[in-house]
């Protein structure tokens, strides 16, 4: 990929959304269609065929649906960025993307700018998750009263490389307790909390608190007491 030609398949089973998407892409300048696809084998198949840098994927496909299609592209082409394009709005299937490695979640009823600039975003290893949607993912949970503490796997944390200090924090952000409070909890300085939860971001590969919180709960990272 170039900044100047963002290679798309679009996996959707509805003929006229796909030729639709492929129209709008197109007039885009850094935008290049390479394909398209009715269903998660033929996604698949054209994924490896045509490696573009971005799939855009609907969930509602017969036969094989698009989280395991995401699942199944996380395996095979992990440098492509997946950007979820659905009618669902429901928490349950934003966690599922996010555990199955898609870097964007849109819904069908967004601007046509929107999508392009989700897409732009993606390719450019940044990830695309609305603040609503976040919210209620976090909300979910929240609801559950769950409490966080004690680690469901010292294997998963293991592979992860945190260190004490960083599991720590990760708990207190899944709790909701701000940098001053983590500060506080912690007795450091709130910029020692800020470069602990840099270095966090990093190693979970994710662009902020709420979805670090959101990744550690869908990964069983912490399991209720």
């Amino acid at each position: 990929m170039t900044t100047s030609n963002i290679e798309v398949l679009i996996v959707d089973d509805h003929p006229l959304l796909r030729q639709g998407l492929k129209t709008l892409l197109e007039l885009e300048g850094e935008i290049t269609v390479v394909g398209q696809a009715s269903n998660g084998p033929e996604a698949l198949r054209l994924a490896d065929q045509l490696r573009p840098d971005v799939v855009l994927l609907d969930i509602n496909m017969p036969g094989m649906n698009g989280i395991e299609v995401a699942k199944a592209l996380r395996e095979r082409r992990p440098e492509v960025a997946i950007l979820v394009l659905t009618i669902h709005d429901d928490e349950t299937y934003v966690k599922e993307m996010i555990r199955s490695g898609a870097k964007g979640y849109l819904l069908k009823d967004a601007e046509p700018r929107e999508v392009v600039a989700a897409i732009k975003k993606v390719a450019a290893g940044e990830s695309v998750y609305p603040t609503d949607l976040m919210e209620r993912v976090m909300e979910h949970y929240h609801n559950l009263e769950m409490k966080y503490g004690k680690l469901q796997s010292a294997a998963a944390i293991s592979d992860l490389s945190l260190t004490t200090r960083e599991l720590e924090i990760l708990q207190y952000i899944v709790e909701g307790m701000s940098n001053k409070e983590i500060a506080a909890a912690l007795y450091i300085s709130e910029k020692t909390v800020k470069n602990h939860i840099t270095s966090l971001l990093r190693k979970l590969n994710v662009e902020d608190r709420t979805q670090a919180a959101v990744f550690a709960v869908s990964q069983g990272l912490f399991t209720q007491e």
